[in-house]
């Protein structure tokens, strides 16, 4: 609980740190320490909506990343209309898991903003979100190794 530390018996800190507790059958909130709010569930359950998928928190989580690096790495570049859309759009060679997903910038820069590289330095503001800015598609892309800790201390899973 919130309060305690972040490490644990021998493991390092973390980072970042969501707890999600159960509100029902299928139905979960998670909350920061900061006392944001999030209501999970299944999409198909009318009793606890509104609410997100963990799938698309994942997805909105790679959009609002992406949309803060932008505001650092195309700072010239006038984007207050800027709107990012993450789409899961392919289905694995497994059930469990996300094929692929595409990440749309809908931006509309005039051809004479800043001489006429206004694109080419968004374009680039974008480059670098994804290859070197964004922690959230890096580790989509990249992937993380997963820890599952049980209640008694002991590791139940690693991959």
């Amino acid at each position: 609980m919130w309060g305690e530390p972040y490490e644990r018996a021998g493991r390092e800190m973390a980072d970042y740190r969501v707890e999600t507790t159960r509100n029902g059958y299928r139905d979960w909130i998670a909350r920061n320490e900061r006392g944001a709010e999030v209501r999970m569930a299944a999409a198909d359950d009318e009793s606890a909506q509104p609410s997100f998928t963990p799938v698309e928190l994942l997805l909105a989580a790679m959009g609002g990343c992406s949309g803060m690096v932008l505001d650092r790495t195309a700072r010239a570049v006038d984007h207050d209309d800027l709107a990012i859309t993450i789409e899961s759009v392919s289905t694995p060679e497994d059930e469990g898991r996300i094929g692929r997903i595409r990440v749309t910038y809908e931006l509309d820069i005039p051809a004479d903003a800043n001489n006429g590289k206004a694109a080419e330095v968004f374009a680039r503001g974008v480059r670098l979100t994804h290859e070197q800015f964004c922690t959230v598609s890096r580790t989509v892309e990249h992937g993380a190794r997963v820890e599952a800790i049980l209640p008694d201390g002991s590791v139940g899973f690693e991959g």
